[in-house]
């Protein structure tokens, strides 16, 4: 909390137009934080479906296992679909594996 009082006091002590230039990226910071990210294809995988949920994307993908000697090596007959989650933290994309059915929230209306 510390290091917060102490930012505190140092923006109090900016002029108006550099607190402005701050609230306005500050502003954009959050918002990127709160919406879902476009997610890039991923090499060896094709996207089957896209899901946006609050700040989190959702996609069933087919993908490679990366073992020379399997039917998906060709690019020809992929596995899955597996489901992911994708969400900004901290600026970067996070990722993680959910699964072969869909999120149950998905699927509720």
């Amino acid at each position: 909390m510390a290091n917060y009082e102490r930012l505190k006091r140092q923006i109090q002590r900016l002029p108006l137009d550099e607190k402005q230039a701050l609230k306005e990226w500050l502003t954009g910071e959050i918002e990127s934080e709160l919406i879902a990210p476009d997610v890039e294809n991923k090499a060896g995988r094709e996207v089957v479906k896209t899901a946006k949920e609050g700040r989190t994307t959702y996609q069933a993908e087919l993908v490679r296992c990366g073992k020379p000697n399997c039917r998906c090596a060709d690019g020809e007959s992929l596995h899955g679909p597996y489901w992911y989650g994708y969400r900004k933290e901290k600026g970067k994309l996070k990722s993680w594996y959910i699964g072969k059915k869909i999120p149950k929230q998905l699927t509720e209306d």
